[in-house]
Order: C-alpha cells, then sequence, then structure tokens
C-alpha cells in the first residue's frame, strides 16, 4: 500500500485527525513484538522507548508528527524482524491446550486484523490529501455488473426476539461477545444504503441550512464548520457535483451509497426522509436473522466466506458501487449491501454486552464504553479487509467524524 509512496508523503501528517502514515508502520510492528513474541512468547521488550512512542493512548493522533519515530526503512526492517521470529513461534504453539492468548489462534487473528484496521486508517489519512494521486483507480477499479432498482425501496422486519453478538474466540472482538437475547419491534428498513440520489435531494432541500432537521447538538456541530455537503463533494461553475477520491476527480454517480457523512448529518438527513437512524439491534436483525432461525448468520447471506459476488470489500472497487450490484449477498430478508461499500450509522452507543469481559486488554473496548459522544457503526466499507468484515464486527466513532468510510441506512417505525 505504501510502496508508491516517497518518504514525506510517509512522514507528513495530512490532517490532526490522522496519524502519519509512518506511525502507523511502526506501530503495527510494536503491537506485534508486544503481542506475539512477549505477551505470547516471554521475551523482552526489543526496546521500552518504541513502546512509549507508539502507545496509541499516550500520544493523540495530533501529536504523532512530533515524535522522533522510525523513518520508513527502520520500520520495515523492525516489523521484518518481528515476523522472523513469529514464524519460527507459529511451528511450536500450542493451539488447543496452550496459553490462552493462543487457543483457537486468536491473538494471530487479533493481530492481523489489526493491521488491517490501521490500512483502512492509513487509506482514510491519504484521501484527506486532495492532490495526492498515487493510486491509478482507473487501472485497479474493478466494478461489478449492476441492476436498475428502487433506491428508495424498504423492507419490513418482523418483530420478535433474536440472538445478537457471537461467542467465537477465534476471530471475534471482546466487544462483539456474548451473544444474548434481545426484543426489537417490528420496523421498515432500506433496502438498499441511502445513495447520492437521495442524498443530494437533502441537499438541494438546503438541509444544511434548516435547523429543524438537525438535533441541538448536530446543529451546534453543524453551525461550527463550513460543510454544505458531505466530505470530498464538490460543485462546479455549471451546477454539476463532482466526488474527489485520492486526488482523482469524477462525476458523482447518483446510483452509489453516500460516503464521509458524520452521525450528525445522517441524522438530519434522516429528519429529513421523515425516517430515523436504525438501532443497531434492529441492523443486526435485518443482517444476521432469518425467519426460524436458531442462531445468528456469520454474514448476510450465510456463512460461507465472502466472495466478489457477495459484497464490495477488499479495495476491489476503490470506493462505492452502485446499490443493486450484489443480489446474492442479501440478507435472508432481502436487505442489501450491509457489508460493503460503507459503514453504516447506527442510532446506538457504544456499550458493552450483558456480560461482556474484557480480552485481552481493556484499550480496544473498554476504555471507550463511558465517552457518550461514540456511536456505533455497523457493517465493512470497500476498504475493509476480509479478516475483520462479518456480521457481528462493531465499528464505532465520534459523531462529527467524516474522514471515514461512513453512510446510513435509514429505518421506520410500524405501527
Amino acid at each position: 500500500m505504501t510502496d508508491v509512496l516517497n518518504d514525506d508523503d510517509l512522514n507528513e501528517q495530512f490532517s490532526p485527525l490522522m496519524s502519519p502514515l509512518v506511525w502507523d508502520m511502526g506501530h503495527i510492528a510494536n503491537f506485534e513484538e508486544y503481542w506475539l513474541l512477549r505477551e505470547l512468547d516471554g521475551r523482552t521488550a526489543h526496546d521500552a522507548e518504541r513502546d512509549a512512542m507508539y502507545n496509541p493512548f499516550d500520544n493523540p493522533r495530533w501529536t504523532r508528527s512530533d515524535l522522533p519515530l522510525l523513518g520508513r526503512a527502520e520500520a520495515t526492517e523492525y516489523l521484518g524482524e518481528v515476523r522472523h521470529d513469529v514464524e519460527g513461534l507459529l511451528k511450536r504453539v500450542d493451539f488447543v491446550d496452550g496459553p490462552h492468548l493462543a487457543r483457537n489462534g486468536y491473538v494471530f487473528e487479533m493481530v492481523v486484523q489489526h493491521e488491517a484496521q490501521h490500512q483502512e486508517t492509513i487509506l482514510q489519512a491519504l484521501n484527506l490529501r486532495p492532490d495526492l494521486e498515487a493510486y491509478a483507480l482507473s487501472a485497479i477499479r474493478t466494478l461489478p455488473k449492476t441492476r436498475a432498482v428502487d433506491d428508495a425501496a424498504r423492507i419490513t422486519i418482523p418483530g420478535g426476539s433474536f440472538v445478537l453478538g457471537t461467542n467465537d474466540m477465534a476471530a471475534a472482538y471482546d466487544n462483539e461477545r456474548p451473544a444474548h437475547e434481545v426484543h426489537v419491534d417490528t420496523f421498515a428498513i432500506d433496502t438498499y444504503p441511502v445513495t447520492n440520489n437521495r442524498y443530494m435531494q437533502f441537499v438541494q432541500a438546503d438541509g444544511y441550512d434548516r435547523e429543524e432537521f438537525w438535533s441541538a447538538e448536530g446543529w451546534g456541530w453543524r453551525t461550527g464548520v463550513d460543510h454544505d455537503a458531505p466530505q470530498s463533494w464538490d460543485r462546479s461553475a455549471n451546477g454539476e457535483w463532482t466526488h474527489t477520491m485520492f486526488g482523482h476527480i469524477r462525476k458523482l454517480n447518483p446510483a452509489e451509497p453516500v460516503m464521509h457523512i458524520s452521525y450528525f448529518e445522517a441524522e438530519a438527513f434522516a429528519a429529513y426522509a421523515q425516517g430515523r437512524l436504525p438501532t443497531e439491534p434492529e441492523w443486526a436483525k435485518a443482517a444476521t436473522w432469518a425467519p426460524g432461525a436458531d442462531r445468528p448468520r456469520r454474514y448476510p447471506w450465510g456463512d460461507s466466506p465472502p466472495t466478489r459476488a457477495h459484497a464490495n470489500i477488499g479495495l476491489v472497487a476503490w470506493g462505492p458501487v452502485p446499490v443493486g450490484s450484489y443480489p446474492e449477498g442479501a440478507s435472508a430478508y432481502g436487505v442489501e449491501q450491509m457489508l460493503g461499500d460503507v459503514y453504516e450509522w447506527t442510532s446506538s452507543s457504544f456499550k458493552p454486552y450483558p456480560g461482556y469481559n474484557t480480552f485481552p486488554y481493556p484499550e480496544y473496548s473498554e476504555v471507550f464504553f463511558e465517552d457518550e459522544n461514540f456511536r456505533v457503526l455497523r457493517g465493512a466499507s470497500w476498504a475493509t479487509s476480509l479478516s475483520v468484515t462479518r456480521n457481528s464486527f462493531r465499528n464505532w466513532d465520534y459523531r462529527e467524524r467524516r474522514q471515514i468510510f461512513s453512510g446510513v441506512r435509514l429505518a421506520w417505525d410500524v405501527k
């Protein structure tokens, strides 16, 4: 991912919201050293100063460009040394009766997913630099066949109890566990993520300047910024809307899911459309459950791993693709594109499930539970790795953030 970037690109901090890319590189190496070579294999620290430098809680993102970070060559060498030793560890670790961290390969899955999540973060950072043309998107952008659909179609999901979460101890993070029964009332949900076409109606109705659509906190955010459209949308002199990604400008496709909107924008659009954001349990029921089921599905379409016929994930399209492109990825209720394209905001705060236990460290989930400004995002984006993509995965962020690859799907009460 970083091969085509020069050292200046890697060391530059494009936004105070995001780290210099070289920090992510060193942090990935330090994380793997800590969990695989020290916590699992009992070794001493390679360099205590690196622990301090790559601790994300001691070094907020906006301060990381001032740290004496490892350069590209040093970070690459550090990671290579760690992985050389990990190869030897893999040959002798006991995945069945060994340390708790190693059972079912959990800690190895954890570091794989950790790197994948940082790869997505790196893409978010690169996308905030409008003059960067590091990737020839026209050459690598693979688009699926699509079909014409009603982008405002809805599906009614029957109320009742179902199982939310998972007991998976091989790949799932602690905040995804345990599986537990919840109840939702009957509701309707968008068949597809909200498209640029639908969101454009909100923009053209002066939705960003109409206080009646915004919550009090949302309006406070809106009046403190100069946004009047999603991040990266621009309008030319002749009124045509364009969308910029990684420095590439292309005409806005009305059939693609809207991307780069904050929770507050999603919430305001929902009010304009006379709907609401789904709760996390509602989103999960639409994605994971089936009539007569006794357990949740791992993916909306079932338990078989994703293919290119199921979802837009894993950098295949380098951006969202038109709704209606993945009928084979529909949930049992017929809801489409719940994994891939964009993460979807829910109305739910990021809280632990009943019976939650921290494992293996509180800094991944537990320390965020008390901040009421976080909201859960569900699904996956076009940039999400297959290793992270699953129905039970919970993403979360501040309500004002929109650099993430985030969109929205609306819900409605059914009387």
